[in-house]
């Protein structure tokens, strides 16, 4: 995992992560053992990622994360893989986010990844902010590589359109493409296919390995359409690749399901050797201090959602209204909210502060009642009567409901009906993966006495 041109990675910080990091971690599968005593190239790679430095951890079997993800890749030397990050790395364009992102970056950096590549989701962000996370990549160590994208104005872009890197011996040229349709804002994308062939004049011999933010089927277009590419990888792919795929003199492999799978090729073989990255894999203990980190810096940071203006809360709604708390449904709903007094939503925000995950907008979301709403919870203080997943959580904002009825008028109908999709918006393949509502439900099910 050497850079061409750049400093190799300490050896003895490399070996005090294998020592760290050896209970609690699975043995290195056979064919990697294999090709590391034949000194044989393996080639890792990740996509879709998000800024995963973990993953949501509300229940038990969440997979993916940096966190477990380090700790694999550090049975090996990184002498011995070209490492690689594919495209879809970004966590996204809030400012929390952007956060999240630069962390991530930096743990991708104590992780020893060799390069970047680029996806849609960078694009997405437009130049000024792909900017500034590209060149916090750079400060990092971190190559970043893209050969179809280009700034339209000054803003500068920290890439490179070729990066080589040695494993096992054998150099590499890397790059990356992201796909025609890919756009954002002050940047050009041009054809994938025209940008990898003006490369390939450029290789020295060393085999191309294209990272793609593509479907199968693109990936396949591509090395059609490129035969001087060895390996392409992707990508936009739910399912990995039990083995490489022919196309011509290309090979193609693929794992994306957001970054949940760490895939190995060993370069040349006829099989591909994916890892699920579950959640028996003990924690990297250096990505442990970098997420202790940033859950810090988010509770001393002024976010826009603090503003309390647009809101982020993924839970129910009612236009016009404002939150009251639970306890102004308990009058006239005195056994319904005993049952949810018992239930863990009562306590959604305790599991969070147990963990110090309190402050962080995208645990929020789903643990408090109206976050960043003008009148629901906020992580400054305001409304604490609403941190948990209350009443209003599923049945929207109460104020119209209670002052209809404390006038002894009908009901007008302006809280929201629950139904399944209301428990999805939060028990979603993300953050509960095991949900199911005939199961769920009738731990919270009550009448509306």
């Amino acid at each position: 995992m050497l850079g061409c041109g750049g400093d190799p990675a300490e050896p003895s910080t490399h070996s005090q992560q294998q020592v760290e990091q050896h209970e609690g971690v699975p043995a290195l599968p056979e064919p990697l053992a294999k090709a590391v005593s034949a000194n044989q190239a393996i080639i890792s790679w990740c996509f879709e990622t998000k800024a995963g430095l973990e993953p949501c951890g509300c229940v038990a079997g969440m997979h993916g994360g940096l966190l477990r993800r380090a700790s694999l890749l550090a049975r090996t030397s990184p002498e011995a893989v070209l490492s690689c990050e594919g495209g879809g790395w970004s966590g996204g364009a809030a400012d929390y986010q952007l956060t999240k992102t630069r962390y991530y970056l930096d743990g991708l950096a104590l992780a020893q990844i060799d390069v970047l590549g680029v996806g849609a989701s960078e694009v997405r962000l437009g130049s000024t902010h792909l900017s500034d996370l590209l060149a916090h990549a750079a400060s990092a160590k971190l190559p970043v590589v893209c050969a179809n994208l280009s700034a339209d104005n000054a803003t500068p872009l920290t890439l490179s359109a070729l990066h080589r890197v040695t494993a096992a011996g054998q150099r590499f040229a890397v790059t990356s493409v992201v796909p025609a349709s890919a756009s954002g804002a002050g940047l050009t994308v041009s054809d994938p296919a025209e940008a990898l062939l003006a490369l390939t004049a450029k290789l020295q011999g060393d085999p191309l390995v294209v990272l793609a933010d593509m479907d199968e089927a693109g990936l396949r277009a591509l090395a059609t359409a490129v035969p001087g590419i060895a390996v392409v990888i992707g990508g936009a792919v739910h399912d990995p690749s039990p083995a490489p795929i022919a196309v011509g003199p290309t090979r193609v492999v693929f794992a994306g399901n957001q970054g949940k799978v760490l895939a190995h090729w060993v370069y040349g073989a006829p099989s591909c050797t994916p890892e699920l990255i579950n959640d028996q894999i003990a924690d990297h203990s250096a990505i442990r201090a970098l997420v202790t980190s940033y859950q810090e810096a988010l509770g001393a940071m002024d976010l826009q959602i603090d503003e309390r203006i647009g809101g982020m809360t993924s839970l129910a709604g009612s236009g016009g209204a404002s939150y009251v708390g639970s306890a102004s449904c308990a009058a006239c709903h005195s056994g319904a909210h005993a049952t949810w007094q018992n239930s863990r939503h009562a306590h959604a925000l305790d599991t969070l502060r147990e963990r110090n995950y309190h402050r962080d907008p995208e645990c929020l979301r789903c643990h408090v009642t109206g976050l960043a709403t003008p009148s629901g919870y906020s992580r400054k203080g305001a409304n604490p009567a609403l941190g948990m997943v209350s009443c209003e959580s599923c049945h929207g904002q109460g104020s119209t409901h209670v002052a209809e009825r404390s006038a002894g008028k009908q009901a007008s109908g302006s809280l929201v009906p629950v139904t399944q999709a209301s428990c999805l918006r939060c028990h979603d393949d993300d953050n509960s993966p095991h949900f199911d509502y005939t199961t769920y439900w009738p731990r919270i099910v009550h009448d509306a006495n």
